[in-house]
């Protein structure tokens, strides 16, 4: 009984707790969008920056129109996103369309952050292909054309592959990706060799910045950044590839990418990597290469290696410089997003300078990461769907909120980005579309036309997180998760100004109202229920998941002033978490271990300390004994009691022998799991525990075994 006492007290703490960096995972309601282009063209964003310095217009190439690929791209327009007028910004002439020798070529397109001017890929003119060739990936530059559509051009950077020693300031392949910094004055690119390509150099990026030195015919000098070797050749330490690379902050002086890299295991893992840029850097310094030699970066310049587990999808850096956004895979298996402190590393001795998970969307995060300008929500698409999640340190970290129509039905979006202002994001989907006849038409490779689409990002008060999620949020008080609970089960309502002070139930059976504050909670079938709470604080309700409660409803509380804030949330049979020490839905496990000897005898341990309050806990090894003994693990939750098929626990990623599930008979909304340990974990140190409960997947604590 001692156990449970101290058990339902940690459970009191936690409850009490304010959140900061906690689990969540989304709030259900939509807002909308509205389609912007209609004609019978692609609009491709293709993951840049679209946007013009004013967000008036949005900037696209027009790929797959009438070939296959950028290489048969023939236009670079923009469109009025008050009037949704289109007009043409770039279209040389001649031009070859051809599967495998098109001339010019041309594409991924962004707006300048400082002046009316385009930069994209350029290929060669048809004039130059006698000389320069055809189109392709080792073949390209940046061009960059003025915005009022006269059809002038000029390029950043230039090709040297006929030189024995290239022409310092130039390259001897292909620019991509060009990306100004956001104050326009460097550009990023990521880069594809074309003189040691066929020796097994793969891709790697630099940046460009105007220069008096620059090399004839360019007005920027470009440089690489990330020292690559052949494919197979790596000794462990040294990179392969460098790409999916974008700026972090404002001014050019990092530079995100996933590197892949060899370990000391002869094994090789794409990472996150961050390459420093002085801003006094002198680009004249970098080793520019020969027809043998692969270029090098200039001094100065040092990568960081920022996780050692793999990363991937497009680095996005927060406009402030201070984070690092990837995308990885969760304990549940699911890609999601996470984020770093750009100064930090998933071996740094400081937590608070480790990756989080940012992001705990139900069916993943599958693309498009972006940060609003704030640096306080990022975007990110999932399900079909846009979400925004916000990322500000509190109780609201990472809770997700649809701001477009999501699911099966609909056509899959793409190349999300967000406006500079932090208004609106723009985004693709392929949709049917009329020709001038009105009948459908289809592109060059037969599918739908990608029209660009807007969502409105809805931010009254204009601090950079979506007013859906700042009227509230519910969670689930043991993982912390967002808007899933399930009946007789802990729950607390995040808000602002929600009572007048901290006060905490005393009487059994628990009240209705607390503090002048009630909560009213309405379940699929509109039934309303009220419901019984343990805390009130001005900004956390804690309270009790009414029995019954099911389906897709409502939480509404009624704050001390008399006001009525509202938020979705789903009932489901079961919604498992688990509490951990420090009342963080993560790190050890708020467990106790028993332990029967082969005679029958047993005893009981904690597997945590605390130095102090919630935080100060560490785990407290467990032996596991003689061969002969047992030793059982009591794990307490919420939302586990309803399940109807199984309790799987793992640990340490073995199957563990579930000796029983049930609600704790003594205290509201409080559920235990017994689960024998195996044997075969002794000596493991920390491992986690998996527990998925009618094949919902709980948070995942900790124990450490001696």
């Amino acid at each position: 009984m001692r156990v449970v006492r101290f058990v339902v007290a940690l459970l009191a703490l936690s409850l009490v707790l304010s959140l900061s960096g906690r689990p969540p995972r989304l709030m259900t309601a939509e807002v909308g969008e509205w389609q912007l282009t209609s004609s019978p063209i692609n609009h491709l964003l293709d993951n840049n920056d679209n946007f013009s310095k004013d967000n008036r217009f949005l900037c696209f190439d027009t790929r797959e129109t009438v070939g296959g690929g950028l290489g048969n791209c023939t236009a670079i327009m923009k469109v009025d996103i008050a009037t949704s007028v289109e007009s043409l910004i770039y279209a040389p002439q001649p031009v070859i369309v051809d599967p495998t020798a098109p001339a010019p070529g041309m594409g991924a397109v962004s707006f300048s952050p400082v002046a009316d001017e385009l930069v994209f890929i350029h290929g060669p003119f048809v004039s130059e292909t006698p000389t320069l060739g055809f189109y392709g990936t080792t073949n390209r530059r940046g061009g960059v054309a003025p915005g009022d559509g006269s059809g002038k051009i000029k390029f950043l950077d230039v090709r040297d592959v006929t030189s024995a020693v290239t022409t310092p300031g130039a390259h001897r392949g292909g620019s991509h990706r060009h990306e100004y910094s956001l104050d326009g004055k460097r550009v990023g690119f990521t880069y594809d060799d074309a003189l040691l390509t066929p020796a097994g150099y793969g891709r790697t990026l630099g940046f460009m910045a105007p220069h008096p030195k620059a090399p004839a015919g360019a007005t920027h000098y470009t440089v690489l950044l990330v020292p690559i070797v052949p494919a197979n050749t790596a000794k462990p330490g040294e990179l392969e590839r460098g790409a999916d690379d974008s700026w972090i902050g404002a001014k050019g002086l990092m530079r995100g990418f996933i590197g892949t890299v060899k370990e000391a295991s002869g094994a090789y893992t794409s990472s996150l990597f961050v390459v420093d840029i002085p801003e006094n850097v002198d680009v004249t310094t970098a080793d520019s290469g020969t027809t043998t030699r692969f270029p090098g970066p200039p001094k100065g310049t040092v990568i960081r290696r920022l996780t050692r587990t793999a990363a991937s999808g497009i680095v996005r850096g927060s406009h402030d410089g201070a984070w690092v956004g990837y995308f990885a895979t969760a304990d549940d298996g699911s890609r999601q997003v996470f984020i770093i402190p750009s100064r930090g590393s998933d071996v740094d001795p400081d937590p608070a300078m480790r990756p989080v998970q940012a992001t705990f969307l139900e069916k993943g995060a599958s693309a498009g990461l972006r940060w609003h300008p704030s640096g306080n929500s990022i975007a990110v698409l999932s399900d079909n769907g846009v979400a925004v999640t916000c990322v500000k340190p509190g109780p609201l970290f990472g809770v997700s909120y649809f701001l477009t129509p999501s699911g099966a039905g609909n056509p899959a979006p793409e190349a999300l980005v967000w406006s500079r202002d932090g208004r609106m994001l723009a985004y693709n989907r392929r949709v049917p579309t009329l020709g001038a006849g009105g009948t459908l038409v289809k592109d060059f490779g037969g599918n739908d036309f990608r029209q660009i689409f807007l969502a409105s990002f809805p931010d009254a008060n204009d601090n950079g997180i979506a007013d859906p999620i700042e009227a509230g949020v519910v969670r689930n008080a043991a993982s912390f998760l967002a808007g899933r609970v399930a009946p007789q089960a802990w729950a607390s309502f995040y808000g602002s100004n929600l009572a007048k002070a901290l006060v905490t139930a005393t009487t059994t059976p628990l009240p209705t109202s607390l503090g002048g504050v009630s909560v009213e909670v309405t379940c699929g079938r509109g039934t309303k229920r009220p419901a019984m709470l343990q805390m009130v604080s001005p900004e956390q309700v804690n309270f009790l998941v009414p029995t019954g409660s099911l389906g897709a409803g409502m939480v509404t509380v009624t704050t001390a002033d008399g006001a009525k804030v509202s938020v979705p949330v789903q009932h489901e049979a079961v919604a498992p978490g688990l509490f951990s020490a420090n009342s963080s839905g993560k790190g050890v496990a708020a467990a106790v271990a028993l332990r029967i000897a082969a005679d029958g005898k047993q005893s009981s341990q904690f597997i945590f300390q605390c130095a102090g309050g919630a935080g100060t806990c560490t785990a407290t090894p467990i032996d596991l004994g003689a061969a002969t003994d047992q030793v059982i693990l009591l794990l307490y939750g919420t939302g586990i009691r309803g399940f109807t098929s199984a309790v799987k626990v793992t640990i340490g990623g073995q199957a563990a022998e579930v000796l029983g599930a049930a609600a704790q008979s003594e205290y509201p909304g409080l559920d235990q799991i017994n689960v024998r340990v195996p044997p075969s974990l002794a000596g493991k140190g920390e491992v986690p525990i998996a527990v998925t409960v009618d094949g919902k997947r709980a948070n995942t604590v900790t124990v450490n075994i001696r």
